[in-house]
């Protein structure tokens, strides 16, 4: 079923977008992203209006109904243009989503494999960013113990994938904080998921639902989503490296493992993240004095 063109009042017709999206989000994604990109246009639209609001009470533009019929009217206008060639918007959603559905789509777990790795392929990853700037609160001793904690880690990952252990540091610096803001359960407990990587719909195991950041036309949306919970860090870094090894889209990523900064930029190009600024923020920790010196202060080289 395709629905085109939707009235502003057609309800009805909303409804069955929901029930479209429900059965196959794939081929409901399109329409979904005009009604987005319909809703930002008649705020944008409402926004305009308020100048009215300035005007004398006996203007013909300032009656009550004349405003609620200016409402639908925009309203209208919002979605003849959605469903025309529109702004462009639902075409960068719908490509940005897009990437998600055929990950959550395509993936299979098999309940009889006792590998890890093996099992966290279903992951997904549309760019869940818990930090949205390379500056903290975390102290030198923060850093240095974060640091520690996962080198080891981070070097049997980076082996794996033929990266320097410290880009995978640093990513993880990002998207934590340097460990200060790693997901938790509604009990408290450590999520261990230090990149963020989304649950899917059918994912087995624990689970953590939190307050993230999307970027959607390079404005930062909160939202919530789930995320994978691992029993340990260990277990993190492994699902990490058959995410980035098992999925297509981070192919050109793979192909540049030898160039930190390539890796880092074909990664974002993949779709690992929607913040603009990932990959220089990345890069920004990667190449910064706070990562160097705590692996110095550690006793750890940048490729030890």
């Amino acid at each position: 079923m395709t629905i085109e063109g939707l009235a502003v009042t057609d309800f009805q017709g909303l409804q069955n977008l929901k029930l479209e999206a429900q059965k196959d989000a794939k081929q409901a994604l399109p329409e979904v992203a005009k009604q987005f990109e319909a809703i930002f246009l008649q705020s944008m639209l409402k926004a305009m209006r308020m100048g009215q609001h300035f005007l004398d009470d006996a203007s013909p533009f300032m009656g009550k109904n004349e405003q609620i019929f200016q409402d639908m009217l925009d309203g209208q206008y919002a979605n003849n243009i959605s469903n025309g060639q529109g702004l462009g918007l639902a075409n960068m959603l719908a490509k940005q989503l897009g990437q998600s559905v055929n990950t959550a789509a395509t993936t299979t777990v098999n309940p009889k494999t006792t590998n890890v790795i093996e099992q966290n392929m279903l992951a997904s990853r549309v760019a869940p960013l818990a930090v949205t700037s390379t500056k903290t609160n975390a102290g030198s001793a923060d850093i240095d113990d974060f640091v520690k904690s996962i080198w080891p880690y981070a070097r049997q990952a980076a082996g794996l994938l033929g990266l320097d252990p410290k880009i995978l540091v640093a990513q993880a610096a990002l998207e934590t904080g340097w460990g200060q803001f790693i997901a938790k359960g509604s009990d408290g407990s450590s999520s261990n998921n230090l990149f963020n990587i989304k649950a899917a719909s059918n994912t087995e195991g624990e689970t953590v639902k939190i307050k993230t950041t999307e970027y959607i036309a390079d404005t930062p949306i909160k939202m919530n989503a789930s995320f994978r919970k691992y029993p340990s860090v260990e277990h993190s870094f492994n699902d990490y490296v058959s995410l980035i090894k098992g999925n297509e889209r981070y192919e050109a990523a793979l192909a540049n493992t030898g160039n930190p900064e390539r890796y880092v930029d074909e990664l974002h190009r993949a779709g690992y993240a929607t913040d603009p600024g990932y990959a220089s923020k990345i890069l920004a920790i990667y190449h910064g004095d706070e990562l160097q010196q705590a692996l110095e202060r550690n006793g750890f080289s940048g490729i030890d």
